[in-house]
């Protein structure tokens, strides 16, 4: 995905390298290739300040606004593929070695690691001082976000591989899973609140409105708005 910020349009691609382009003409303003392809959506922490960008050497950069490397953290043994997620002073990168990354953002040195059965393909989300996230074994982890402590009795088991990425809406934990099935969580103690069967496999990032109502699309042209309320839903066929 493109990032936008101080109107300029920063992209990845699979031949490594980041662009940073004029969001007016759309003209290349600066380029850098990385030690790996990109997949990840590159983010921000506040605009105007340095850039996070991730690759599948397993690597995550932080990047000025020259794409000057400030840090390259090299600790993981996988790739990382899921957006990468700045709160506070700490940076949260999922990666393909089944571990996610709490990450110094001064520093870019490792600060603590949590570890799943299967890789975390999915940006998580922080609410409250908990960190949510999502892995391929189809498990939601909590842990406190500053430290890795879990939060909750047990993982909430899914029982289906979690890609999208997961968000809070009135006070609950929204994820979607491969199995089409959208699920609300207590974030509390992880316990089952509710759910939305939508019956197609759903990969793409799930996204929570001002009015916290949340948009779902699954491996098909139709845009779902949840109500997490009751999670009922209206749908728009999306064209082909």
């Amino acid at each position: 995905g493109a990032m936008v910020a101080d109107n300029v349009v920063y992209a990845g691609t699979k031949s490594d390298k980041l662009y940073a382009l004029d969001i007016a003409s759309g003209a290349v303003a600066s380029s850098r290739k990385l030690d790996g392809e990109i997949w990840a959506t590159p983010t921000q922490a506040v605009e105007g300040e340095d850039i996070y960008v991730p690759t599948l050497a397993g690597s995550l950069y932080r990047l000025n606004e020259e794409l000057q490397t400030v840090w390259q953290f090299e600790g993981a043994e996988g790739a990382l593929a899921a957006r990468p997620l700045v709160v506070g002073n700490l940076v949260y990168a999922g990666a393909w070695d089944n571990k996610l990354y709490a990450i110094d953002a001064a520093t870019g040195g490792a600060q603590w690691n949590i570890e799943a059965d299967n890789w975390f393909w999915s940006q998580p989300v922080v609410s409250e001082g908990t960190l949510y996230a999502a892995s391929l074994d189809g498990k939601v982890y909590a842990v406190d976000a500053a430290t890795g402590e879990a939060r909750w009795p047990k993982p909430f088991d899914t029982g289906s591989e979690v890609r999208a990425g997961l968000v809070m809406s009135k006070g609950s934990l929204i994820v979607g899973s491969r199995d089409g099935v959208v699920r609300k969580i207590n974030s509390d103690d992880g316990t089952p609140a509710g759910e939305l069967q939508i019956g197609t496999k759903i990969e793409a990032d799930l996204v929570a409105s001002a009015d916290e109502s949340v948009y779902a699309v699954p491996n098909r042209a139709v845009l779902y708005v949840i109500d997490t309320s009751d999670m009922s839903a209206v749908f728009f066929q999306l064209p082909q």
